[in-house]
């Protein structure tokens, strides 16, 4: 009979914990809401579809939602008319908050600028210069969105030569070349040139296409380029330095999409390098090149 009466006092007690229990609870969260509910809030509007770049936006593609206020960031539309009729030169997924900041009118949607995004430039690099052309776009292997490597070769000779030994290193200049990894992962933005209605005009990948005026062929195309301001100035001085002497090579080479590595800029493959990696023999001028 104790027994009997123990344990309906334990699950009494149970009950009235578990009650107890319930009510901080409840109580907790109801203050919460009202804490929640006494906040600041604002309306803002967000994206309820993904919304591809350069699209101008619909009024199916938003909807006005209430946020927090301290979640508001600067620019962040407030109104569906705020954004209809605009464009977004990037993608919005859905659920983002839309930023007039980032969106524009639709009457500019091709000019070529609003391709930028905030502190980069566009560099305009020729496929062919100095009389030379990249053997990756000989193959047509370049795309829009591509990233890519250049890599820069020299003849480092040494300082102080005669004429004579000036002219042996043009004769045979393998011990003095030198070759390293300028820049990388750069992207390719576009590959041909844009229209007044700042359109592109692609390039057509054939040398030989009798229509000149539709589109540039590959060879007389443009590889523009959206990177940050100091490599457009490695890239004018690469270009410059292929223009005006000769001496110098630039290649260019293609990333793999997933490739998020990057490589030892401070790597130089010279004459040196290969000899021990690969046991070259040395060529007949390398007596030459012994203080090299």
């Amino acid at each position: 009979m104790q027994r009997k009466r123990l344990g309906f006092l334990l699950i009494g007690g149970g009950l009235l914990l578990a009650l107890f229990v319930g009510v901080m609870v409840y109580q907790q969260v109801h203050e919460a809401e009202l804490v929640k509910a006494s906040l600041p809030t604002a309306r803002v509007v967000i994206a309820t579809a993904d919304i591809p770049p350069r699209t101008e936006i619909a009024a199916s593609m938003v909807n006005v939602r209430t946020v927090p206020d301290e979640l508001v960031q600067a620019g962040a539309a407030t109104k569906v008319e705020d954004v209809v009729g605009k464009f977004s030169p990037d993608g919005v997924t859905k659920g983002a908050v839309i930023s007039t900041q980032k969106i524009g009118p639709v009457a500019v949607k091709n000019a070529p600028s609003f391709r930028i995004e905030k502190g980069k430039v566009m560099y305009v690099m020729p496929v062919s210069f100095a009389g030379s052309q990249f053997s990756l776009a000989q193959v047509n292997a370049l795309r829009s969105g591509d990233r890519v490597d250049l890599l820069y070769t020299t003849i480092n000779a040494p300082q102080g030569l005669t004429p004579d030994q000036r002219q042996e290193v043009t004769a045979d200049p393998i011990p003095y070349l030198q070759t390293r990894i300028m820049l990388q992962d750069l992207r390719i933005q576009e590959i041909g040139s844009y229209a007044p209605d700042g359109s592109l005009v692609p390039a057509t990948g054939d040398p030989n296409a009798k229509d000149k005026t539709a589109a540039p062929s590959l060879a007389n195309a443009n590889i523009i380029f959206i990177d940050n301001p100091e490599e457009a100035l490695v890239l004018k001085w690469l270009k410059d330095a292929a223009t005006y002497y000769k001496n110098s090579n630039i290649e260019m080479v293609l990333r793999s999409p997933a490739d998020d590595q990057q490589a030892d800029n401070n790597l130089v493959v010279n004459f040196n390098y290969m000899q021990q990696k690969y046991n070259l023999a040395p060529p007949p001028s390398l007596p030459l090149a012994a203080g090299h």
